[in-house]
């Protein structure tokens, strides 16, 4: 976790868009809002996990968007909901592949990540 944690700090603090981009906070503050990264990232991982019909993954980034989506209430940050992860009643395999597919992502956002890494604005 304290690698997922490392490498979330370091994606949402690096400008990844040029300024002006509507996901961007602001012109002068050039970093993608984390908001809007977090559900950029888990709406893939969500696609991709209904694909592949892994029903307990899905149902718990439905539960994430939700909870980021109520307006009632502010939902925890990422990072907290990532520690609390553990006890969310996932079976280890699939939260182990959750974890692994999320750090993949988040490395390939590193400068020395996969090639050509980040996410597309559209």
């Amino acid at each position: 976790m304290s690698r997922l944690a490392a490498l979330w700090r370091a994606v949402t603090s690096r400008p990844l868009h040029p300024a002006g981009c509507t996901c961007m906070g602001h012109f002068l503050i050039p970093a993608m809002s984390p908001a809007d990264m977090e559900a950029d990232i888990l709406d893939y991982m969500r696609g991709r996990y209904a694909a592949e019909g892994i029903a307990p993954l899905v149902a718990l980034l439905d539960a994430r968007e939700a909870e980021r989506e109520a307006t009632e209430i502010r939902a925890p940050a990422f990072r907290p909901w990532l520690l609390r992860l553990p006890a969310a009643g996932l079976d280890a395999a699939s939260l182990d592949r959750f974890l692994a597919d999320l750090t993949a992502t988040l490395e390939s956002f590193e400068p020395t990540g996969s090639p050509p890494g980040g996410l597309i604005c559209t």
